[in-house]
């Protein structure tokens, strides 16, 4: 289906400049009447260019779900299984996208937003039009809660893909920021399950305090504990 000369105006500028926007912004780009932008935004929808997001809001068609999700719930980026994913540290397509948000927002569709607070919320960069975590941040992120990165066992395998990949003093600075000592646990548990250097291991064990807590939260305990780590080793990690 053609579009007429101002449709191809807005399309070629709404590329260059929102990928998301509103009927306001559409008219301040092409510097139209309200009635006009209307006009070209019900033209542009009948001719599936753009579609709509939420109320209000569209975007170009085949616009990345990745940056759609953030936009729905903003400041959040994309982190977790998602994340890991996109990097390549695992074969796994989620069907669900998981992002880390600052404040609380219901499920929408198939993007999920897991809620933290705002001292956690650092370690995301931007890679074209998507805000994700950083490799090291993803990682964190997944400790903090597993089941969003498909349990524990799937965390591993993927920390085993992307170990050569990290910035291990990264990663251990960004465990210790987000001030939890069931992250640190686990990140030297599993970074000594696969071979890291003492070094690093010594930088962890020192901050683990005191107590036993779950390898994997989302599961019962098993009173299986590993006395070094102080973890309750709860699922087959060898299975």
């Amino acid at each position: 289906m053609q579009l007429s000369k101002l449709e191809s105006m807005a399309y070629e500028t709404l590329k260059k400049n929102l990928i998301i926007f509103k009927t306001k912004d559409l008219m301040l780009l092409l510097g139209i009447n309200r009635t006009k932008t209307y006009n070209v935004i019900k033209a542009l929808k009948k001719k599936k260019v753009i579609k709509v997001i939420k109320a209000g809001r569209y975007t170009i068609q085949g616009t990345n779900e990745f940056v759609i999700g953030s936009y729905l719930n903003w400041p959040s980026y994309l982190s977790f299984w998602s994340a890991l994913s996109y990097y390549g540290f695992t074969d796994q397509l989620p069907k669900t996208i998981f992002y880390t948000a600052a404040r609380y927002k219901k499920r929408k569709s198939n993007y999920k937003y897991v809620t933290i607070s705002r001292k956690r919320f650092f370690g995301y960069i931007k890679i074209g039009n998507i805000i994700i975590a950083e490799k090291e941040k993803a990682i964190v992120d997944s400790l903090l809660f597993p089941k969003y990165a498909g349990g524990i066992r799937e965390l591993i395998g993927c920390i085993r893909v992307a170990i050569n990949e990290l910035d291990k003093n990264k990663l251990v600075d960004y465990a210790v920021k987000i001030e939890s000592m069931a992250v640190l646990r686990r990140l030297g548990f599993i970074l000594e399950l696969i071979g890291c250097k003492e070094k690093i291991l010594k930088r962890i064990i020192k901050r683990i305090g005191k107590g036993y807590e779950l390898l994997d939260p989302s599961l019962k305990k098993r009173n299986n504990l590993n006395k070094k780590w102080l973890l309750d080793i709860n699922d087959d990690i060898n299975r």
